[in-house]
């Protein structure tokens, strides 16, 4: 009790007979050992390693980093894991506070749901959570959110939490999002990243993690910066991650324009749009494995293309202190790299005006009318008026 946030993994005692591998009874609602091992190696690894587990139960919901911000000590044998420090941008001075997020309650130590999803990946249990954007402070829009992921270059996750719109047919709902180990490096028409991601729903139905089905390339989890990411496969088993906006082509690539994972370039699984119009997720395609993000779907509905509308949206950069302020510097070189080419635009736009005034071109064409209405008839001078 008291632990924060909605945990939809409820677990019973497994149930003893006389075989090695025996199933559960008939009671729908106990999860036999055998089950429970399949479901944690395959949804929360991290949950896997018993002696990380036992020691997380007694340690875990404690903030990563101390007064004196050292991050805390594991005993021999034990994989780092805890809960991570959740950290804004702050001006020098201030004072630091914990941010608010709309998906972890205060404070974020005691929340389930952060634990539940630090069990899914080394690096989301690697000592911090960064947050790049809310729809709480920056406003609830796909372009900030685009803009606070361009160029950074480490481990991102999306939280995404829909409007409960279940009179409205196939509109779905809950909290659910993905994991991306890839920078957001490039605009593309196409797919970028590694198989180091998962999409996952996390609440109100039980939690389900979608990783790649295995036809992609091998990637590599590494939460301490070592990067092995793939480009521009054209392969639909290889779709990662999309990261399209309109003014890449102005709108003439006949593509999705936002934030997109696995699917195709036209119709991605789980789809961010850029205008927040055409947000939808499906239950399966080729890169991740199937099953519903959404809550609250019919059975009928659970393989069907199901749009939502978006309540709140949160992206945190994630993993080690060293790896999130890395990452931060990329994001930041990349905007300066962004601002130089636009002021050499600007200034390639002036000198070419310049230039067009300098020969005469730009007179010839603005005052080409007071030429033609001088000596009209020999008697109208626009130089000169008589008092």
């Amino acid at each position: 009790g008291g632990m924060g946030g909605n945990f939809g993994f409820d677990y019973s005692r497994p149930t003893t007979t006389n075989n090695a591998v025996g199933p559960s009874n008939n009671d729908d609602t106990t999860v036999s050992l055998e089950e429970f091992l399949e479901w944690a190696e395959t949804t929360t690894p991290m949950m896997s390693a018993l002696p990380t587990f036992i020691f997380v139960l007694f340690a875990f919901f404690s903030p990563a980093l101390s007064g004196d911000g050292k991050e805390p000590r594991f005993p021999h044998g034990v994989t780092p894991l805890w809960i991570p420090s959740l950290t804004i941008d702050q001006p020098i001075h201030s004072k630091f506070t914990s941010p608010t997020s709309s998906f972890f309650p205060a404070p974020s130590s005691s929340s389930f749901d952060l634990f539940a999803l630090c069990c899914t990946s080394l690096t989301l249990a690697s000592g911090r959570w960064h947050r790049l954007f809310s729809s709480d402070a920056n406003g609830l829009s796909c372009n900030r959110l685009m803009h606070s992921l361009l160029g950074y270059g480490g481990p991102t996750i999306i939280l995404i939490r829909s409007k409960d719109l279940s009179g409205k047919g196939e509109c779905g709902s809950g909290v659910f999002g993905v994991y991306t180990f890839s920078p957001w490096s490039q605009e593309s028409s196409g797919f970028y990243g590694n198989s180091d991601s998962f999409l996952f729903r996390l609440g109100p139905d039980p939690m389900a993690v979608y990783r790649p089905n295995g036809g992609g390339d091998s990637g590599g989890m590494d939460a301490f910066g070592a990067n092995n990411t793939t480009s521009n496969e054209e392969s639909e088993t290889r779709n990662y991650m999309y990261f399209n906006p309109e003014a890449r082509s102005k709108g003439y690539d006949g593509l999705a324009h936002g934030i997109g994972f696995g699917g195709t370039s036209d119709s991605p699984r789980l789809f961010i749009d850029e205008v927040l119009d055409g947000c939808r997720a499906a239950s399966e395609d080729l890169t991740y494995d199937k099953g519903p993000l959404l809550s609250g779907l019919k059975e009928s509905n659970s393989s069907t293309m199901s749009h939502f509308e978006v309540e709140a949206i949160e992206a945190w950069g994630v993993g080690t202190q060293q790896v999130v302020n890395k990452s931060l510097l990329a994001r930041d070189g990349e905007r300066e790299d962004a601002q130089k080419r636009i002021r050499q635009a600007m200034k390639g736009a002036k000198g070419a005006f310049l230039e067009d005034m300098q020969s005469g071109l730009m007179g010839n064409k603005n005052f080409q009318h007071r030429d033609q209405m001088r000596g009209r008839n020999g008697g109208c001078d626009m130089d000169e008026v008589e008092e």
